[in-house]
């Protein structure tokens, strides 16, 4: 049983070396060897930074919050790869607390907020806060807001893209036991089970048509003058989706109306949606390509 006196209070970099070396050999039946690998490079310059902090290193979260701004300003890191460092150096003092020697997780709140233009790894990445300004802009009553907002749950909440939106017709929402889904047809044909606010929005937009719909109707309409109640054509749903970024003050240049559709992969994962019911509702190009970007900026765990 562990004593008070063994909770660890500071680190000398050759005291954290050989508690690494310990959590890294405590990883080898769970995790991949490219992971082991990521964990003991990003640990090993955390041990550089404890050796010029001087002899003896207070453990704290006033010290640690140090840390990323040394990896910034001193080692020149990348945004992205600051969140690759801080995930191994999370995952190795959540080590050291389940083993009892320290009284708290120090690095829970550790964070480093990651700013898009500064790295091509975070192109086409919303943030929470830019999903919630979207979000509110969408509001509205009127039969082109509604419209408007359940396409941006389609593809911020489901993954749809403009070309997807575009081709669904009415006789694509399937009512099961499970709930509302939305059958993808061409050549990445697919199954998206609807999320409650994308089924409730898009429920709402669908009582402004009046009256049955016809199975073989177009799932969204043009409210245009000259295309009035015809399909909503590609370059419409991106015309509109672009209005709804430019009016949360989402004007990053490397943000695009296919950065929703980009976002909902991160947004199901942080949901705990497994990688094998990720796949089955997700292109497969996009999926392979994101979850690569999404592991090298380190929003994701690397055995995913």
């Amino acid at each position: 049983m562990l004593k008070k006196s063994d909770v660890v209070k500071s680190l000398t970099s050759n005291e954290a070396s050989e508690r690494i070396d310990v959590f890294l050999n405590s990883l080898l039946e769970d995790k991949s060897a490219a992971t082991i690998k990521t964990y003991s490079r990003a640990l090993s310059i955390f041990v550089l930074w404890l050796d010029d902090q001087g002899e003896r290193t207070v453990l704290s979260q006033g010290n640690l919050e140090r840390y990323p701004v040394y990896l910034r300003r001193e080692r020149k890191v990348t945004p992205g790869t600051v969140q690759t460092y801080l995930v191994a150096l999370r995952q190795f003092f959540l080590f050291l607390w389940n083993q009892g020697l320290l009284e708290e997780d120090l690095t829970k709140t550790l964070k480093v907020e990651v700013d898009p233009s500064e790295s091509s790894r975070s192109r086409g990445i919303l943030t929470e806060q830019e999903i919630k300004r979207v979000f509110e802009v969408s509001k509205g009553d009127e039969p082109i807001q509604l419209r408007d907002r359940a396409i941006l749950c389609c593809m911020l909440i489901e993954g749809l893209s403009e070309r997807e939106v575009s081709r669904s017709n009415y006789r694509d929402l399937e009512l099961t036991f499970m709930g509302e889904e939305l059958n993808i047809r061409g050549k990445a044909r697919r199954i998206v089970p609807l999320d409650q606010r994308t089924h409730r929005n898009l429920r709402a937009y669908l009582r402004t048509r009046g009256g049955p719909i016809p199975p073989k109707a177009p799932l969204f309409l043009s409210l245009g003058p000259r295309e009035l109640d015809e399909r909503l054509k590609v370059r419409t749903v991106r015309s509109r989706m672009r209005l709804l970024l430019d009016r949360a003050s989402i004007t990053r240049s490397e943000v695009s109306p296919q950065s929703l559709s980009h976002t909902s992969i991160l947004l199901q994962i942080q949901k705990g949606i497994s990688r094998d019911k990720l796949k089955e509702r997700t292109r497969p190009w996009r999926l392979v390509h994101r979850l690569i970007d999404l592991k090298e900026r380190g929003l994701i765990d690397p055995d995913y």
